[in-house]
């Protein structure tokens, strides 16, 4: 008897223990026909952003969450720099996948100051020109080099303290670089406010 309720424990921790370390892929890839090693344009958070930086095909981390042991991992960082007196700074960074020689693609947009959820909501369905000065592309942080270019936001749309996957974030993009070209990037995620992913100040 103590010896059939030893094994019970044993295997109810073991289920436990299982089910804690699971892990989960929120990363959905479907490769576009007309553009090989890059995901189709969508808008159902797939938690992905492709593009061809001269010619090499970036592409973003899978976004991992989930694991006892392990540590989640994100495509898509989001945040506000709010250090200048007049204005704020709003910066979206894509990570890679690691099999590319650039690490980072990032946005970075001069906003008005105090820029909030409404804020960002309402660059949904804008096509904006970015001149290198209050807007630009950089590639692995560096600053040195500022990217222009234009971005559609597609769809752009932050629910304040939201726990679903309705935010969402996708578009398309370009940019030139003084030394790198940007072309045919495409981005589609879900943003969780709550979390670290799409995480606003």
């Amino acid at each position: 008897m103590r010896k059939t309720v030893f094994t019970k424990w044993i295997v109810l921790v073991t289920a436990g223990i299982l089910l804690l370390s699971c892990k989960k892929n929120h990363t959905i890839f479907f490769e576009d026909d007309d553009a090989p090693d890059l995901s189709v344009f969508t808008d159902r958070g797939n938690n992905i952003m492709t593009c061809y930086i001269d010619e090499e095909v970036f592409r973003t981390q899978d976004r991992i969450t989930g694991g006892l042991f392990g540590h989640d991992y994100y495509e898509l960082y989001l945040h506000k720099d709010n250090s200048a007196p007049d204005s704020d700074t709003l910066i979206i960074t894509w990570n890679s996948n690691l099999q590319s020689t650039f690490n980072t693609v990032s946005l970075i947009l001069s906003v008005k100051k105090d820029f909030s959820y409404n804020d960002f909501n309402s660059l949904e369905g804008k096509r904006m020109v970015l001149d290198g000065v209050n807007g630009y592309f950089m590639i692995n942080g560096n600053y040195a080099e500022k990217g222009t270019g234009n971005i559609y936001f597609h769809k752009a749309l932050m629910i304040y303290n939201d726990s679903t996957d309705r935010s969402r974030l996708s578009g398309i993009f370009e940019a030139t670089l003084p030394s790198h070209k940007i072309t045919r990037g495409r981005f589609d995620h879900t943003l969780s406010i709550n979390g670290i992913a799409g995480f606003l100040q």
